[in-house]
């Protein structure tokens, strides 16, 4: 969501640099938006918008990094090495989503851990 809101302003404000010398006479909406609605903000339009999208793919990168580690981590059939790596599986899982956790406590019950 982050992501897309940067990516968001971050049009607007590079359009508010471009539509001033192509709008025409009857503003349309993107013209409307950009000059009456934003004015004067989009100095601020333009500093933040970068920011969010910067900021929403680094998490959505670290995010999809997690995913992945969790994935190989629990893609093992060896219970020892389900045994050693059960923290950082468990606190993925847990920082991941709750669908992950029942995954956890399905091979646990496999692996007949507690």
């Amino acid at each position: 969501m982050i992501t897309i809101a940067g990516l968001f302003l971050t049009i607007i404000a590079i359009l508010h640099y471009v539509l001033p010398q192509t709008c025409s006479m009857p503003p349309d909406f993107a013209c409307d938006l950009v000059q009456n609605k934003i004015g004067q903000w989009n100095v601020w339009v333009l500093v933040i918008g970068p920011i969010l999208l910067l900021a929403g793919i680094f998490y959505l990168g670290d995010t999809v990094r997690k995913y992945r580690e969790f994935d190989r981590l629990m893609d093992t059939d060896s219970k020892a090495k389900f045994v050693q790596n059960q923290d950082r599986i468990e606190y993925l899982a847990w920082l991941l989503s709750a669908r992950l956790e029942k995954r956890v406590e399905e091979k646990k019950r496999e692996f007949k851990i507690d």
